[in-house]
């Protein structure tokens, strides 16, 4: 197995700090104290290295408990560093990256800074690292511990991603780079995602043959997308052969923000150590998910932080951090 599952112990965490005024608008400073927050939040208990635009350094020290956070100047477009950073693996006992392109999501065109992240990091941690041409987000892709991927087609072959290979060459390369047995794409990802529909809303492995999927009621526009996601997983674990137990997690009450939809998932979590830090909604679900994950999760603690305004820019606390593993 090269790549390494999110619930492994990890050497860092990587947070980028937000900077896209386009994006965020009036708004940007409580999506900056929310990612503050979660900083200082992780910092507990693992080392936070945050990326920043130089112009920035002094309020995220002003913002953060510096004790276990560095923060590294570099120039950024956007803050989703699942997005850009490398993706990990483990080969011959040594940590290893991949670094993949990046395009903006086929939307956005300040993106070129970003691109050069990937390298930018590796290169900072001394990480030696491997470069491929697909466009591959990091949010884009999830894996369990038995050489399982999963992601959804609307995203990897959307056209906007600009592809240089088809389809069949991306799963046979995907496969050859991290030794994996079986790649599982959903047909889509949930209503208005700005990301065409990343898969870290919909899916989670979280080890012992065990998967968090998003559900959600009849009423709720994403209803038949997340039924037949749910119902196509299944058939692929049966297809398979493989041992599953898939944990419906609800979604959030849907919500606006300056008459924008809010796309949510309590799935954009991150795994802490001894923690698991989910989003919370202030919304009937956020208590029923904690009660979930604490049943599902007894040694750790779980903390939900408000992220509303972090949301409002089209992702979570799984979009802003990158867990970085420790071998």
């Amino acid at each position: 197995m090269k790549l390494i599952p999110e619930w492994y112990e990890h050497q860092y965490c990587l947070i980028a700090w937000p900077c896209n005024k386009d994006l965020y608008g009036k708004i940007i400073n409580k999506a900056r104290d929310e990612v503050a927050n979660v900083i200082n939040e992780i910092a507990k208990t693992e080392h936070v290295i945050v990326l920043s635009n130089k112009e920035d350094i002094n309020e995220i020290q002003n913002k953060t408990d510096h004790k276990n956070i560095d923060i590294v100047e570099c120039k950024l477009d956007d803050s989703w560093m699942r997005d850009i950073a490398p993706i990990f693996y483990n080969e011959d006992k040594k940590l290893k990256s991949i670094s993949f392109e990046f395009n903006g999501y086929g939307k956005y065109p300040g993106y070129l800074n970003d691109n050069k992240i990937s390298k930018f990091i590796s290169n900072y941690l001394n990480i030696p690292t491997i470069t491929s041409d697909l466009v591959i987000e990091g949010g884009a892709i999830t894996y369990d511990d038995k050489k399982n991927l999963f992601s959804t087609k609307n995203v990897i072959f959307n056209k906007n991603r600009k592809q240089k290979h088809n389809s069949e060459y991306i799963i046979e390369e995907l496969k050859l780079l991290f030794d994996l047995n079986y790649i599982f794409f959903f047909e889509n990802g949930l209503m208005e995602d700005d990301t065409d529909g990343h898969v870290d809303n919909l899916l989670c492995p979280i080890g012992k043959n065990k998967y968090l999927i998003a559900t959600t009621h009849k009423l709720d526009p994403n209803y038949e997308i997340l039924e037949k996601n749910k119902s196509d997983l299944i058939k692929f674990f049966k297809d398979t052969n493989q041992t599953f137990d898939l944990i419906e997690v609800p979604l959030p009450t849907r919500k606006k923000i300056n008459n924008k939809n809010i796309i949510s998932s309590y799935i954009n979590f991150y795994f802490s150590k001894n923690k698991i830090i989910l989003p919370k909604f202030n919304v009937k679900e956020d208590n029923e998910v904690k009660l979930t994950f604490e049943n599902l999760f007894p040694n750790r603690e779980i903390i939900m932080l408000e992220t509303e305004n972090i949301n409002y820019g089209g992702g979570n606390i799984h979009c802003i951090t990158m867990n970085v593993p420790k071998i």
